[in-house]
């Protein structure tokens, strides 16, 4: 595979541009398999035109023959049934955080095919920002062996105010000050001649779990992604309200001041815990290299610190989460990030600060998760919008 980052890598949407391959497309993919004769009957068109384009795509690699389905109960010719090829094309998705960048490889079918993650400084320009998406988009494409030609999309999440029709980040942590707004579209538009879409992390993750994970029909959701590590806090809303996301005249609908918090002040501030070290069993970590990862493994090893750390930090994100849930009024809230991984540690301070903050004298009915998708949902997320760029597909569709 050719690593050359200044070479303009073009992809393969000459059939996409077809309306009618499109609503084609998109129904092999979600109701396969399918008979030529099921798709003119749902869309409307001419069986023969059905057919043409059938054999175009087929032709094209996007969809193929699975077999022969039963004939009707009149006899006649067994139908061909259909399916989308999911290695036509692949997308990839990213998600830039402050010390870390992930990405994930996906195919045409919606399959997770690759996954990875770089640990980082911090970034210190956008030119530095282009090297590590170039770098980690070689480096899942390779671990599968698959050609830059076939790539047909790159969606990239990031904490902070989006501006999505230009594909530019107003603000944000990733850059000093000095260097916003960053008008990242533009910047890897030198490198990639294919769709780039960037989109605040919170959205991502609420589109992703909506094609992947748990908010599959529900029309009123509040995704709340938590960020919490050694060095930051923070609490962003992705907001899709009836089956769409919801982003404010400004764009700018769900994000939240930031925090002057991280785990290490949670700990000594809120549970009052002073020592230099946690021990988790048999283990003694320090309290400057406590993760997340660390205080999950205490809680269920009965830890009191841990699970205290798991109280506090639930009423946090329950006090931020009780104006969004008045406002709004949603029937299902995903708490996300790797915190979701406390499942019930933390799920249940949030769900009685709710239930004590809440003051309009009628009972909410509303579910409260975690999210099915804590590792990668934002990568995930922006690879889902990239494919629904694809299909054309509303969000309403399911996979």
């Amino acid at each position: 595979m050719n690593h050359n980052s200044g070479k303009i890598l073009v992809g393969n949407h000459r059939l996409l541009k077809n309306l009618n391959s499109n609503t084609v497309l998109n129904l092999v993919r979600t109701k396969a398999p399918i008979s030529g004769a099921d798709l003119a009957k749902i869309t409307g068109m001419r069986p023969s035109t059905v057919q043409n384009i059938l054999k175009n795509l087929e032709k094209e690699g996007m969809v193929s023959r699975i077999g022969i389905g039963s004939s009707t109960k009149l006899g006649g010719r067994k139908p061909i049934l259909w399916k989308i090829c999911g290695n036509y094309g692949y997308v990839v998705g990213i998600q830039l955080e402050i010390n870390e960048i992930q990405a994930v490889l996906v195919d045409l079918n919606s399959q997770l095919i690759a996954e990875k993650k770089i640990k980082i400084k911090r970034f210190n320009s956008l030119s530095d920002i282009d090297r590590k998406v170039i770098e980690i988009i070689d480096d899942v494409l390779d671990m599968k062996k698959i050609m830059r030609h076939q790539l047909l999309g790159i969606g990239v999440g990031v904490s902070g105010l989006v501006d999505i029709s230009d594909g530019v980040i107003i603000k944000t942590s990733l850059l000093p000050p000095s260097q916003q707004p960053i008008h990242l579209e533009r910047s890897l538009k030198q490198y990639f001649d294919i769709p780039i879409y960037v989109e605040n992390d919170a959205n991502a993750a609420a589109l992703a779990e909506k094609w992947f994970g748990k908010a599959n029909g529900y029309n009123h959701i509040v995704f709340t992604l938590v960020m919490i590590d050694r060095d930051v806090f923070g609490v962003g809303f992705g907001l899709i309200l009836d089956n769409d996301i919801y982003r404010g005249a400004n764009m700018f609908a769900g994000e939240t001041n930031s925090f002057t918090i991280n785990i290490q002040k949670i700990l000594r501030d809120y549970c009052h815990f002073y020592d230099d070290h946690l021990l988790i069993g048999d283990q003694s970590v320090s309290i400057n290299e406590l993760e997340i990862h660390h205080l999950i493994k205490a809680c269920e090893l009965e830890n009191e610190i841990a699970i205290r750390f798991f109280k506090d930090t639930g009423e946090i994100i329950g006090k931020e989460l009780l104006s969004v849930l008045n406002l709004l009024d949603p029937s299902l809230i995903i708490i996300g990030g790797e915190i979701a991984k406390a499942k019930d540690f933390i799920l249940d301070p949030i769900r009685e600060t709710l239930k004590n903050g809440y003051t309009l004298g009628v009972e909410r009915k509303f579910q409260l998760l975690e999210s099915s998708l804590p590792d990668y949902s934002v990568a995930l997320g922006t690879a889902t919008i990239i494919l629904q760029n694809i299909f054309q597909e509303p969000l309403s569709t399911s996979i």
